[in-house]
C-alpha cells in the first residue's frame, strides 16, 4: 500500500503544528514546508522550526522565494493591501500556488495548512479562502 504523503504550510506556528501532528498520528507522512519572504528573521527562526518538526517527526523543508514574492505579491496585489503594506489574499494564494508545485515536485497528496476560519479578517474568511482557491 502507497505511503500517503502530506506537505504542510508551516509558518512556525502552533496551528500549523497542530494540524501536522494530526496527521502524523494517523500515520500520514508529512513534510513541513516553510516559505522564506525575506521577513521575520529566518536564520534565527530555522532552529526553531527543526525542533518544532522533529518532536512531532515531520520534515522540514525551508524554500526561498524572497524574489518571487517581491515581485509578484508585495508590489503588484491583485486583490489589495491589508491593514499595512500586507498583501493578505495575494499572499496567501502565492503560498498555495508554490506549495502546490512543490507537492508535485515531492510526489505529496495533498497540501495542508492551520488555517483558522475567522481568524484573519482580511484573508482567512470563507470568501477570501475561495479566491485563493482560484
Amino acid at each position: 500500500m502507497k505511503q500517503i504523503k502530506a506537505l504542510a504550510l508551516f509558518s512556525g506556528g502552533l496551528d500549523s503544528l497542530l494540524s501536522m501532528k494530526l496527521l502524523i498520528d494517523q500515520g500520514i507522512e508529512v513534510t513541513a514546508l516553510h516559505f522564506n519572504i525575506g521577513f521575520g528573521g529566518n536564520k534565527d527562526k530555522r532552529e526553531y522550526f527543526e525542533n518544532a518538526t522533529a518532536q512531532i517527526g515531520a520534515k522540514l523543508l525551508v524554500c526561498d522565494i524572497r524574489e518571487q514574492f517581491f515581485n509578484d505579491v508585495l508590489f503588484k496585489p491583485k486583490y489589495g493591501y491589508g491593514k499595512y503594506f500586507n498583501p493578505c489574499i495575494d499572499c496567501h494564494a502565492n503560498m498555495f500556488r508554490n506549495a502546490f508545485y512543490k507537492m508535485l515536485e515531492l510526489d505529496a497528496d495533498f497540501v495542508l495548512s492551520g488555517e483558522v476560519l475567522g481568524q484573519r479578517p482580511k484573508s482567512q474568511r470563507k470568501e477570501a479562502l475561495n479566491q485563493v482557491r482560484k
